[in-house]
């Protein structure tokens, strides 16, 4: 039997929670206590009843932290996979206690070697893996379930690429004026590439909208990304005119792109039809989420300030913005233009 907990209570719960789990038939247990001091005596005694029980293993104190952690996540179970998938890909099913520094430094470097799907696996994406772990692990530290934090020092190996391949001031307009044709003739995926591209937003934020969250050129965007998701973007006049046509006489809880499906589909339905489309407009290929650098850019450049560019995107800072999106030289010249434009003002 292993003993989780005490845990808070949660949104509908009043009560404080100690969860035991029978590892042999993997059911679970809620025992609950009206306080804090109560949960912790409750814990304390169910530990001394079962102190023969083996060492906690990595996944099941995964478990325990996801279970912690899930109340505070806006998607709780989208959220759950990606950070359970983010340690379980590369970290063993051990008992957390046979994780020395050694292995964990092991471990990380064999995960840098590793095969993706489409290549090695990319800096970035193990950059990912070990801070989700590191966090895991200082988690563990802190619930006193080890002693030391074997994941303290392993530090990032190789140098993540920050940003995605942008296209140049003629490709955007030669990709831009394909949407809008294709677009006229209804073809839903050009319209949801031309939203994502004036608007800036995440590919799956676009998927996500509903016939009810556009009202004539507003567009109420229900990111759950982060805090900073949620936001109100003013889109294009022409671009609102062919989402309204395209939205004419729809339920206002319906999504607006591929309804056919069951399920909202995955960003991959963006990456095939934007790919075809450069393809067709004979450009080089780039990535739905490099429109949302392109859209920085061309903000940025046209005299917008870092504060608003970063707020369209849904960043908390445009220190983000800058990193990941927004190219360096384009962020000079809106410094230059701001300075220029202050000059010059009528007085």
């Amino acid at each position: 039997m292993y003993i989780y907990g005490p845990y808070p209570p949660a949104e509908g719960r009043t009560k404080w929670r100690v969860v035991i789990y029978d590892p042999i038939t993997g059911k679970r247990k809620s025992l609950c206590a009206d306080t804090r001091g109560a949960a912790d005596l409750l814990a304390v005694q169910l530990r001394k009843e079962t102190e023969t029980t083996p060492s906690l293993t990595v996944h099941e104190a995964l478990a325990q932290w996801i279970d912690e952690k899930r109340p505070a996540w806006r998607n709780p179970d989208s959220v759950a996979r990606h950070v359970e998938n983010r340690i379980k890909v590369w970290i063993p099913n051990v008992p957390i206690d046979e994780i020395d520094a050694a292995r964990a430094s092991e471990l990380y470097l064999a995960v840098t070697k590793t095969e993706g799907k489409f290549g090695p696996l990319k800096a970035a994406t193990h950059h990912g893996y070990l801070k989700t772990t590191k966090e895991f692990w200082r988690w563990l530290l802190d619930k006193e379930l080890i002693e030391k934090d074997p994941f303290a020092k392993v530090k990032p190996i190789g140098k993540a690429n920050a940003g995605k391949p942008q296209l140049g001031p003629l490709e955007a307009k030669t990709l831009e004026r394909l949407l809008f044709d294709r677009a006229k003739h209804g073809e839903e995926g050009a319209l949801a590439i031309l939203v994502q591209l004036y608007l800036g937003l995440r590919p799956s934020e676009v998927l996500g909208l509903t016939v009810g969250a556009v009202d004539g050129i507003n567009v109420f965007v229900n990111g759950t990304k982060n805090q900073n998701a949620k936001r109100r973007l003013e889109l294009f006049a022409p671009v609102a005119k062919l989402l309204a046509k395209h939205c004419a006489k729809r339920p206002l809880s319906e999504r607006i792109f591929a309804r056919d499906r069951e399920r909202q589909p995955s960003p991959n339905w963006m990456y095939k039809r934007l790919h075809s489309y450069c393809d067709e407009a004979k450009i080089g290929r780039v990535c739905p989420h490099s429109l949302r650098g392109l859209h920085s850019s061309l903000a940025l450049e046209a005299g917008a300030t870092s504060n608003d560019v970063a707020r369209s995107l849904g960043h908390s800072s445009f220190a983000v913005t800058a990193k990941h999106y927004a190219k360096a030289d384009s962020i000079e010249v809106g410094k230059a233009r701001r300075v220029v434009g202050s000059l010059h003002a009528k007085r």
